[in-house]
């Protein structure tokens, strides 16, 4: 076997253009025009911004989580590679995702004790089968070699956030989890796994409750946000 996938080498498509590539998700010139963040970025949320240290939503609401980082800008691309990730069982895409966002946390030289993806409800996890953020940590959890645990459930099945302004997605979001283990979070440093930062609600909310629980601090990873989401 090992012979003839030398002879002749596996080939896939490339998950844009659909090109025969040898090896990877992407060929080369659909990577080179990812959307990827780059220049300057809030130090909070990590959206790219012109100049300062803040972005002007940072400078006026306060979040809960100490940082978040992000690979992409969330793009139509983007928008449109999540999305089949979501919603058309392309799990496949998590390992894609995760090594980029692997590449960010770790040049963001931020440390933590484990890894923690954002809840489902229990209704939309058995309506979609699967939980995008869980297959997002478990990769990272690979790559770091640190241990994914599951302490938060979503014990109230909230309206989709993506029309609601953001003090619509805080009230939507209120009392929406809880931490069910606290041993796995107690005095441990966070970091919390999600598919897009847009508002940072659903993240502040999560890190409110893991925080209320006992966890010493609070980070977030997100396969993309963008200035404008």
């Amino acid at each position: 076997m090992i012979f003839l996938d030398l002879l002749f080498p596996p080939k896939t498509n490339c998950i844009l253009c659909g090109k025969m590539i040898k090896e990877g998700n992407i060929c080369d010139d659909c990577e080179g025009k990812l959307p990827f963040i780059s220049g300057n970025t809030c130090i909070v949320c990590g959206k790219p911004i012109d100049t300062g240290e803040k972005c002007p939503d940072c400078m006026e609401h306060e979040h809960i989580f100490s940082r978040s980082i992000s690979a992409f800008e969330y793009d139509e691309t983007m928008k449109s590679l999540i999305a089949r990730f979501k919603y058309y069982k392309e799990r496949n895409l998590a390992e894609f995702f995760a090594e980029y966002m692997y590449k960010y946390i770790k040049d963001a030289d931020i440390k933590f004790d484990v890894i923690v993806p954002v809840p489902l409800h229990r209704a939309r996890l058995d309506q979609r089968g699967y939980n995008q953020a869980e297959l997002l940590a478990r990769e990272l959890s690979y790559r770091f070699d640190i241990i994914m645990s599951k302490p938060l459930r979503r014990i109230r099945n909230t309206k989709s956030q993506t029309e609601f302004s953001r003090e619509e997605r805080t009230k939507n979001l209120k009392g929406a989890f809880k931490v069910v283990y606290e041993d796995m979070i107690k005095n441990k440093t966070i970091l919390l796994v999600d598919d897009v930062l847009t508002t940072g609600s659903t993240i502040d909310e999560c890190a409110k409750v893991l925080k209320e629980s006992g966890a010493k601090d609070v980070f977030a990873a997100t396969i993309a946000t963008g200035r404008n989401v």
